[in-house]
């Protein structure tokens, strides 16, 4: 149990540099063979196609901008902060992202999204009338990305506070602003291929 909870005080650096690795580079070749692209920290889009190594390139944007952000956030809370400790806090952290790309690709989800953009097409959003086991599907998908979405935020600032050894209530309200802000101006930014 503590290895989903606090995986950062169990596992050593380079086993969590290995794990964070090998997993970034499953999710960057899940996500151009599905066409999706896991666009920052919180998101993921459809209908993107890229190639394999645009796949990786598009998720090392990701990683290492938030690893950097964070990094420098870190360093001014606590100069003895060490970069490979951030390095493998936001990977680690992005695993749940991993998991939300693999929830969004399985094909009822994927059916169940093609039927809301086809209604909306035809319809508009005025008298969107979707199947139940659609409206059933899109729910339970919805509930599990907000639930992953908080364990992301979890596992974020668990290994961030350990990274710069902080016990400031704080900085948890300013991980989390820090996130949201810069995965924002990435998204406005739009530095991926």
């Amino acid at each position: 149990m503590k290895a989903l909870t606090n995986p950062f005080e169990i596992y050593r650096e380079s086993k969590l540099l290995i794990i964070g690795i090998a997993f970034a580079i499953v999710a960057a070749l899940v996500s151009c063979y599905t066409n999706h692209l896991i666009f920052g920290s919180l998101k993921v889009i459809s209908n993107h196609r890229q190639l394999w190594y645009e796949g990786i390139l598009n998720i090392s944007i990701t990683l290492l901008s938030n690893t950097l952000i964070m990094y420098i956030f870190a360093r001014l809370r606590y100069v003895k902060t060490r970069f490979i400790d951030v390095l493998n806090v936001v990977l680690i952290s992005h695993l749940v992202t991993y998991v939300m790309l693999i929830l969004t690709v399985l094909p009822p989800v994927q059916n169940a999204i093609t039927a809301v953009e086809l209604e909306v097409l035809d319809k508009g959003f005025s008298s969107l009338e979707l199947s139940k086991i659609h409206m059933v599907i899109l729910g339970a998908f919805g509930v599990c990305v907000i639930a992953l979405l908080i364990y992301f935020f979890y596992l974020l600032v668990v290994g961030m506070k350990i990274a710069m050894n902080s016990k400031r209530k704080i900085d948890v309200l300013l991980i989390i602003l820090l996130v949201f802000v810069w995965n924002t101006i990435l998204q406005f930014l739009n530095p991926y291929l």
